[in-house]
């Protein structure tokens, strides 16, 4: 697995990232992606009287859903500000400021883990993977969403295919682990079998982000993301303008009947038994 070559610098861009960007996700971004929880929380076994633990839990989603399955869960974040919100989403749950990477809790203590598109996020997975591993009690299930591999016909291709055409993929930020380094199945599967789960299942699941603006792409990256959003920020505003265009030119094939746009965003999940 890639970690960071710098992950002191990654942690704090991160960090900073979301701090500024958790509204913004939460309007943009919780729609789309809570179409992975049901899935997640299948994946995980995650059933009535659970203690659940929800690694990166962003503004509440799959601990939501958690809670309304009877389970007594846990969400942690690093952003205090995501915290906040999770807080105010879900107040039946119990939500603290960690780090995935170092999770405060002893050894096998939650009968199941779910992480939503946080793996992604971290400056080093392997060290995720293997803490998630320890707290999780023997027999449980870990389950994890990550985004599939950019395609034409989805919509990170079609954003980092306009970011190829007119800019420059190579710019000064810091140094992260490939965003898309778990988005095959064979590779998000070998990520769990070496972190030593067993029983290993990768599912795709197929999303639809619906968005009444060609344009919703880059306004939801711009106000909802943090490393797609600093490759953007570091590209000149011509070269912004040019990849701004090209996405929407591309989004114009999802167009529905009823005007709107229906952008594939598919995902996978990945889940396995300790």
């Amino acid at each position: 697995m890639e970690s960071s070559r710098d992950p002191t610098a990654f942690r704090e861009f991160e960090h900073t990232g979301w701090e500024a960007a958790s509204r913004g996700y939460d309007q943009h971004f919780a729609r789309l992606t809570s179409e992975t929880v049901p899935t997640l929380l299948a994946a995980a076994h995650v059933a009535k009287g659970m203690r659940v633990l929800d690694v990166c839990t962003g503004p509440g989603m799959l601990a939501r859903a958690a809670v309304d399955l009877g389970a007594q869960v846990v969400g942690l974040d690093f952003s205090g500000k995501v915290v906040e919100i999770a807080r105010r989403n879900v107040p039946e749950a119990e939500f603290l400021e960690g780090d995935a990477q170092a999770l405060p809790f002893d050894a096998e203590n939650f009968d199941a883990i779910v992480c939503g598109y946080g793996i992604i996020h971290v400056s080093d997975p392997r060290s995720a993977f293997s803490e998630m591993h320890r707290v999780l009690k023997l027999g449980g299930y870990l389950a994890a969403s990550v985004w599939h591999a950019p395609e034409p016909t989805n919509g990170f291709g079609l954003l980092f295919g306009a970011i190829t055409k007119h800019g420059n993929l190579d710019v000064p930020l810091p140094h992260g682990p490939d965003f898309f380094q778990f988005s095959e199945p064979a590779k998000l599967r070998a990520a769990f079998e070496e972190s030593g789960f067993v029983d290993v299942t990768v599912a795709g699941v197929d999303q639809t982000w619906i968005m009444d603006d060609p344009f919703g792409i880059i306004t939801a990256i711009l106000e909802g993301g943090v490393r797609a959003r600093g490759l953007l920020m570091a590209q000149t505003e011509a070269v912004r303008s040019d990849i701004s265009t090209t996405v929407a030119n591309g989004i114009k094939q999802f167009r529905s009947a009823d005007g709107s746009y229906r952008i594939p965003m598919p995902a996978l999940v990945g889940s396995g038994r300790k």
